[in-house]
């Protein structure tokens, strides 16, 4: 199924039309197949570009998720409104991240753009108040009260009693809010990124759909929507639609040389962004400008190994359970020291995200208790169990990468 799922990727090249190459895919196979790119979230995507293609159910199952998405778009919207009126309110300062902010670089209509959460970046200084004016607008933190994430707060959710049901574009869904207070967290991740200083500072405010939303500027927002993509790639979490949306905003953007000389002008090394350009580039076949295939090009040699190893692995990972990413991660890392902890954590994590069923749910009885106890028990298990399995890929995997490296 894995490669069903390349299929699908392929499908939505930016330099060939290999749109054809869906009619191959066996009517039976595509039930699987959409539980798949609704994971990766190359669904929409799919029925933009390639609905012709497609057995005429998808087709009118893809449909109805589009028209879902923009209704939950403009509730998206209305969040944002509310969260943006309270800080006003109280002078509190904030930008939006990602999201709302990718059009028009990284999509062409927002209402087709998969959205689950509001990021929001406020300053370390407003961030408690900053938290307690979304508090006292009914959102609630979610999961593990008071444990700090590695660049948010917990995320906050509103107690409005929508149980999921399996539809990812269920325009009853609640939205979830996120709030930043850093962009990036060399401590935990164990490498570096360029400066982020004078992201602050340089923030813009642009009308979007004609709302006033403050936002990194363009330069600054391609910077951090690649750290955002490589730490989730290392992570060994890369969502398929975030290196569909960069591939998307490099090929728009491969003639504009006055962006790509102020990308230019403030770069200083550009490792991590120049791995996300290359994944981009892999997989959907992106056209881009030529800084930027000087700064791939310039990739260190044990990185331009990984890709040609390992490229896919991510997109395989969500049939055939690997960690090729950690091989990737040591190329970031700097000593023996850290690439052991990275192994350690990324082979026998001993901590895993909180997953709490029905969690919109307020003053659960005791079914939902037992339900979520039982849950959580499964869930672990099943956690077990994947790192369990992922160990002997691991390790032929790291004999074929100390093979490429000698070379």
């Amino acid at each position: 199924m894995s490669s069903r799922l390349l299929t699908v990727v392929r499908s939505l090249s930016f330099g060939h039309d290999r749109e054809s190459d869906l009619r191959g895919i066996p009517a039976a196979e595509w039930g699987r197949l959409l539980a798949l790119t609704d994971r990766s979230q190359l669904t929409l995507p799919l029925g933009i570009r390639c609905p012709q293609q497609l057995p005429e159910w998808v087709q009118e199952r893809l449909a109805g998720n589009l028209r879902n998405n923009a209704i939950r778009h403009g509730r998206v919207l209305d969040a944002y409104q509310q969260v943006a009126r309270a800080f006003s309110s109280q002078g509190i300062d904030f930008m939006v991240l990602k999201g709302l902010s990718q059009w028009p670089g990284y999509c062409d209509d927002l209402r087709q753009r998969p959205q689950y959460d509001l990021d929001l970046y406020c300053p370390p200084h407003a961030i408690q108040r900053a938290f307690e004016a979304i508090r006292s607008l009914g959102y609630e933190p979610f999961g593990q009260k008071g444990r700090i994430a590695i660049d948010h707060l917990p995320p906050m959710i509103r107690m409005t009693g929508w149980r999921p049901n399996g539809d990812y574009y269920d325009p009853d869904m609640p939205v979830t809010i996120e709030l930043h207070f850093r962009f990036w967290d060399e401590a935990t991740e164990r490498f570096a990124v360029d400066s982020d200083d004078r992201f602050w500072e340089r923030r813009v405010s642009r009308k979007i759909q004609g709302i006033p939303i403050p936002t990194l500027d363009a330069v600054d927002g391609l910077s951090y929507a690649t750290w955002h993509l490589v730490r989730h790639l290392v992570r060994g979490d890369v969502r398929a639609y975030h290196v569909y949306e960069l591939a998307h905003f490099l090929q728009r953007s491969s003639e504009d040389h006055a962006f790509w000389r102020d990308w230019r002008d403030r770069k200083a090394s550009g490792v991590v962004e120049a791995i996300a350009f290359r994944l981009a580039i892999e997989w959907f076949d992106c056209r881009v400008h030529s800084d930027v295939q000087e700064l791939c090009q310039s990739l260190p040699v044990s990185v331009r190994r990984w890709f040609d190893l390992f490229a896919f692995s991510p997109l395989r990972a969500l049939e055939h359970p690997n960690k090729d990413e950690l091989f990737l991660h040591w190329c970031l890392v700097n000593g023996w020291r850290d690439r052991l902890q990275v192994a350690k954590e990324r082979l026998f994590p001993v901590r895993f995200n909180p997953v709490i069923v029905d969690a919109h749910v307020p003053a659960p009885d005791w079914r939902l208790r037992l339900k979520r106890r039982v849950f959580g028990a499964g869930f672990m298990a099943r956690r077990a169990f994947h790192h369990a399995r992922t160990l002997a890929p691991v390790m032929w995997n790291s004999v074929r990468w100390h093979r490429a490296l000698v070379k």
